[in-house]
């Protein structure tokens, strides 16, 4: 134990109760403060079924315009075909070039992170 010479100055009798309450004390705090500050813990504590979730609905075009004014790509962002196993999102997302200046080397660049 790091800390045992601590029970030479402080008897084990007085310390670890004070202990024990400070951290019951602690965890009861939180859980009061969950139950009043939100309004999911008091329905799921009474046994009401969660909200529906609403589908995500296709959305229009984006088109990304370029300093002159012409837009150089187009942006669709769609719901993948099957949802993942977890309850996670998925989404299709795919730019297509208007312009040929859009094409040139270094124009475009995409951060893709996936999660397996």
């Amino acid at each position: 134990m790091n800390n045992g010479r601590m029970w030479c100055v402080v008897s084990p009798t007085v310390g670890l109760p004070i202990f024990l309450g400070a951290v019951a004390l602690t965890s009861m705090t939180v859980h009061q403060a969950l139950l009043y500050n939100t309004t999911w813990v008091p329905a799921f504590l009474n046994g009401k079924a969660p909200a529906k979730v609403a589908k995500a609905e296709s959305v229009s075009p984006v088109a990304l315009k370029a300093a002159d004014g012409a837009s150089d790509f187009v942006i669709n962002v769609a719901p993948a075909a099957g949802s993942a196993s977890n309850g996670a999102a998925s989404f299709v997302v795919t730019v297509t070039p208007k312009s040929p200046a859009a094409t040139k080397p270094g124009n475009l660049a995409l951060a893709v992170t996936t999660a397996k």
